[in-house]
């Protein structure tokens, strides 16, 4: 167990189902690391809760006959017992129809999601500690063996950041001293541009259109040829026409007009 200093202590979690008699190999293996008996702690996973100390452990090792029924409390408690950067191995017996890979996957997710950081099976040497527990095992490739960090800081901790002084934002900026002419917008127009377009372009009173019909009579090809037809005083040969459409006959050429008053000039 390369992992265990001197100066370690480790405390080893025991399944219900498993005496300390069936690890004494186990337990012995352990002390040959450590300086003193008294740095190894063993109780069941009943006693667990009732652990009051943390960040006491530099290792936790549970060991369970079968799956671990509470797997969510002991590695809640074990994140909490554990020292920053302590270890925790876990290992488990996995039944005829289960899938070791499946049940590995599964192990690891739940360790990573309570914070702990999962090593990988080759960063230890635990081939001998498995032949060691061959009295709860029959078959040491049965064992489901997860190993897991916490991380290098304590939960709840907090850390100060360093940001440096504060660097002014990169804002364009106009150069003051550089003198520069502008451009006077009023020197872009010219004279076309300032004329007014005509607008009193009108509309032919028969068809609604600018575009003049045939026979016009309206005034409006002359405007559009820019004739002006004209001024004459409205005169009405039936006497009617001043009056509005209502009152004009076919081939009135005022047909379209608004009403007038006798005697108005007529545009």
């Amino acid at each position: 167990m390369i992992f265990l200093k001197e100066n370690s202590s480790v405390l080893v979690v025991l399944d219900s189902e498993i005496s300390s008699n069936d690890i004494t190999d186990f337990v012995s293996e352990i002390k040959k690391h450590l300086n003193s008996a008294e740095q190894l702690t063993t109780i069941s996973t009943k006693e667990l809760n009732k652990c009051i100390n943390s960040s006491s452990y530099d290792a936790i090792i549970s060991i369970f006959k079968q799956l671990c029924p509470n797997l969510e409390i002991l590695l809640e408690e074990s994140l909490r017992m554990l020292k920053p950067g302590g270890i925790l191995i876990i290992y488990e017996s996995l039944q005829e129809k289960e899938n070791a890979q499946s049940v590995y996957d599964k192990r690891v997710s739940n360790l990573k999601l309570t914070g702990f950081k999962v090593k990988g099976q080759e960063s230890f040497d635990t081939k001998q500690s498995k032949d060691l527990l061959l009295n709860i095992y029959n078959n040491i490739d049965n064992i489901c063996e997860v190993v897991a960090e916490k991380p290098s800081f304590e939960i709840g901790s907090s850390v100060t950041l360093n940001l440096g002084e504060k660097k002014s934002s990169n804002v364009w900026k106009l150069d003051t001293s550089v003198d520069e002419e502008l451009i006077n917008e009023d020197d872009l127009l010219d004279e076309n541009d300032i004329i007014k377009p005509v607008t009193n372009l009108r509309v032919c009173s028969t068809t609604g259109k600018r575009k003049a019909c045939k026979d016009c009579t309206c005034g409006l090809a002359e405007e559009l040829s820019e004739k002006i037809a004209p001024e004459e005083t409205a005169k009405s040969s039936c006497g009617n026409c001043y009056l509005g459409d209502a009152f004009r006959c076919a081939s009135c050429p005022y047909l379209g007009m608004p009403a007038f008053k006798p005697g108005e000039k007529v545009i």
